[in-house]
């Protein structure tokens, strides 16, 4: 399991959550996954055979959790992983 963490000092709750709240759908979207997400609460999540990935937005911050099989070599799961760190770091630029 990876757990990726990002502050964005100065940025609200409200703003986090539209911009990865947009990411999280451009990425379903290229890999055809099923999107969940609540916006009350600023929460949301992605998966698909297995592979999980959650997150929630607070003020400032948004915590990505990455959850994957077994079966999953480590080389794409870190392809992953680096690949959300990279949107997530470029999230304001």
């Amino acid at each position: 399991m990876a757990h990726i963490k990002r502050s964005y000092p100065g940025k609200s709750a409200h703003e986090i959550y539209q911009k990865v709240d947009a990411l999280m759908e451009g990425i379903a979207d290229r890999f055809s996954l099923t999107y969940e997400r609540d916006h009350a609460s600023r929460t949301g999540r992605v998966h698909k055979y297995g592979v999980t990935g959650s997150y929630a937005v607070s003020e400032g911050e948004v915590m990505v959790e990455l959850r994957f099989p077994m079966l999953v070599p480590g080389s794409m799961r870190q392809k992953v992983t680096s690949d959300i760190e990279r949107h997530l770091d470029e999230l304001f630029p």
